[in-house]
């Protein structure tokens, strides 16, 4: 009986250390994930405070950390070589034939003339000319109106002169081009306009940023048509991208500063022509996109962002992944990594596929041929990925970086792989990622914005800034002389001060 017993204590013993052995062994792998997620993000953040941002360099092996030694820096992500060439001399382009010409007449010194070889008087037979550019910052001019006043003798009866010309805004000194260089200073250049304020300072000139910012926000109400037609564009189209970025403001509702968000929307018109409108909202419910996007219909190419979801519902919004969000994933995890493994194949393998895009754009390839091209080539490459990846996802911790990033791509799947069906559409959200750039390098420098309404006001100017950009305009021209017609023009031809469609005036 003694010995039934003891076996029985044995057992449960057994049983007992078996179990605890089973929790050890969880937490040890909810351990081993964690630190692995921990080194992961510190990786990131010493990278980020550090190192070279650039992937590109990565990509030719030319990254290392400013705080590792070269000899336990990450090893090279692999990359495929292409055919050298021969680069050609640089050769400076010559100035534009508009700026205005200041010529400066050169000559020999009188003891210099005479011939040396027999002292003989030479004459001029021609000229060499070069050019280099000189600059007046900020030369200013004052536009004096003078109206001439007409009164009648004989009745004595009402004088009137000459109506000034209409303004953008008609009280105060603000002219088109004022404006328009204050506004492009701040949303192109980024210059805070408390900064400006001292700029205009030293040139004697008092302009408070208060002021300032009153122009700013009248321009944003201003030129509100051009932004609703800019939408109505854009709704005509069938393939639209999106993105958002946060824009820090200081909350009237609640009396704190809180994050808000500007989104902006990117369509191209004819293919070729893109239109670029930014939205300022005060959070980044979903409700935002569907409210812009109510009764449209086509491809949305965006990132994962679950607010996007209830869009997709019902098939008259399609998604469109960005594979570069895909991708970066992996590619952070490669950094990290001590030697190349599975993170480092993924990345290859994706840089077969954009292989096949880069060859496009260099057939310059229309969309039709584009697609075909695709069809051909990419399937097979997009199944390996996929089989590749879903085979190695039981091999990872469940919460680590490694099984997020396989999670993202296979969870969107066929979001990612949707740019087969129309060569119109592109691997990535790149171009829309873009256009958001500019938005965190201004904000930078002017931190927040200061209501509600100075958001909006932002937005607007955003748009028609970065659209004459992507259009190839110079932006201060652009601005100036839509704000020069736009109190004259009838809202029938507001379209021909839209960025995409507006041509200078002679």
């Amino acid at each position: 009986m003694r010995l039934m017993a003891g076996v029985v204590m044995e057992s449960a013993n057994v049983a007992q250390l078996a179990q605890e052995n089973v929790a050890l062994k969880a937490t040890v792998l909810h351990l081993e994930t964690l630190v692995d997620k921990l080194r992961f993000q510190l990786g990131q953040l010493a990278r980020r405070q550090f190192g070279v941002s650039a992937e590109g360099l990565a990509q030719l092996g030319l990254w290392t950390p400013a705080e590792t030694p070269a000899s336990e820096a990450p090893p090279p992500i692999p990359t495929t070589l292409v055919p050298a060439h021969e680069r050609a001399k640089p050769i400076r382009r010559p100035l534009p034939d508009d700026l205005p010409r200041e010529v400066v007449e050169v000559d020999l010194a009188p003891e210099q003339q005479p011939c040396p070889c027999c002292g003989g008087a030479r004459h001029v037979i021609g000229e060499e000319v070069s050019e280099k550019l000189d600059i007046e910052p900020a030369r200013m001019t004052v536009l004096q109106y003078r109206r001439k006043k007409y009164a009648c003798r004989a009745c004595e009866g009402e004088v009137q002169a000459a109506p000034l010309p209409a303004q953008v805004i008609e009280q105060g000194l603000a002219t088109p081009g004022l404006l328009a260089h204050v506004a492009v200073q701040k949303f192109c250049d980024h210059m805070p306009l408390a900064r400006q304020s001292k700029f205009f300072d030293r040139h004697g000139i008092e302009l408070p940023r208060s002021t300032l910012t009153d122009w700013m926000l009248a321009l944003g109400l201003i030129t509100q048509p051009l932004i609703e037609r800019m939408g109505e564009w854009l709704k005509t189209l069938d393939i639209l991208g999106s993105d958002d970025t946060p824009m820090p403001w200081q909350n009237e509702r609640v009396g704190k500063t809180t994050t808000a968000r500007l989104w902006v929307w990117r369509g191209a018109i004819d293919g070729n022509k893109p239109l670029l409108l930014y939205q300022f909202t005060p959070d980044r419910s979903g409700e935002h996109a569907a409210k812009f996007l109510d009764g449209w219909h086509g491809y949305l190419q965006a990132d994962a962002y679950s607010g996007y979801d209830r869009n997709f519902v019902g098939g008259r919004i399609i998604e469109v992944g960005c594979m570069a969000h895909a991708r970066r994933r992996y590619f952070e995890i490669a950094k990290n990594a001590k030697t190349p493994g599975f993170a480092h194949d993924i990345v290859q393998r994706l840089a077969e596929l954009y292989a096949i895009e880069r060859e496009a754009k260099e057939r310059n390839l229309s969309p039709p041929e584009r697609q075909r091209l695709r069809q051909e080539r990419a399937p097979p490459l997009l199944a390996a990925l996929k089989e590749r990846l879903e085979g190695h996802l039981p091999k990872v911790p469940p919460k680590g970086p490694l099984a997020e990033a396989i999670g993202y791509s296979l969870n969107h799947w066929r979001a990612l792989t949707r740019y087969l069906e129309d060569g119109r559409l592109e691997i990535d959200n790149n171009a829309v990622e873009r256009a958001i750039r500019p938005v965190a390098q201004g904000r930078a420098n002017w931190l927040f914005v200061a209501s509600e309404r100075g958001g909006h006001a932002a937005a607007a100017l955003y748009s028609l800034i970065e659209s004459a950009k992507a259009n190839g305009h110079n932006p201060y021209a652009y601005l100036r002389d839509v704000l020069t017609r736009l109190p004259v023009t009838k809202a029938k031809d507001i379209d021909a001060l839209l960025p995409h469609l507006w041509r200078p005036q002679a």
